[in-house]
């Protein structure tokens, strides 16, 4: 319980930074923010959806989501060397100093690291290119599916993205 309460402790003072008025507060975003969050939803239609918090390498602390349009994994089966292309999706960011970033994917891929057999953990690279409100960006990230067999079929339960977010 005590777990429990300091993340939502922790997700709430971030969350109340990132929106924080900017009274005083240096403007503009990082070149390189520190990004780690988690899927916040069951992928719909190819579209993954995750959100997190950031560390910008100017000092300040973020909140992020993003929607990422992404062809069917099963188009990129482990083993074969294939990547899934990113065909789209959304990006954002508020800033502990009231900046804003907002974007598109333009492109990118999702190619397939490594899977525990029969039922483990999987692990993703994403590399996706941005258009965004600042310029082009990259987002670069390790995605892990946690999986576990249930009544006979393998799913996954919760999935956690770490990476970095590079504005040029």
């Amino acid at each position: 319980m005590r777990r429990i309460l300091g993340l939502v402790s922790v997700t709430a003072t971030l969350m109340v930074a990132a929106t924080a008025s900017n009274a005083g507060a240096a403007t503009g975003l990082s070149s390189v923010y520190v990004v780690a969050g988690v899927e916040t939803s069951i992928p719909t239609n190819n579209t993954s959806t995750f959100a997190g918090g950031a560390l910008g390498s100017g000092g300040d602390s973020a909140v992020w989501k993003a929607s990422v349009a992404h062809a069917a994994l099963s188009s990129c089966p482990f083993g074969t060397n294939a990547s899934c292309a990113i065909t789209g999706g959304s990006f954002s960011l508020k800033s502990s100093n009231g900046a804003q970033l907002a974007g598109s994917f333009t492109g990118g891929s999702v190619t397939p690291i490594s899977q525990q057999t029969p039922c483990g953990k999987q692990v993703f690279g994403v590399s996706g290119a941005l258009a965004t409100t600042s310029g082009p960006a990259t987002f670069t990230a390790t995605l892990t599916h946690y999986r576990t067999i249930l009544f006979g079929t393998c799913f996954t339960y919760f999935a956690t993205i770490t990476g970095s977010l590079r504005r040029a």
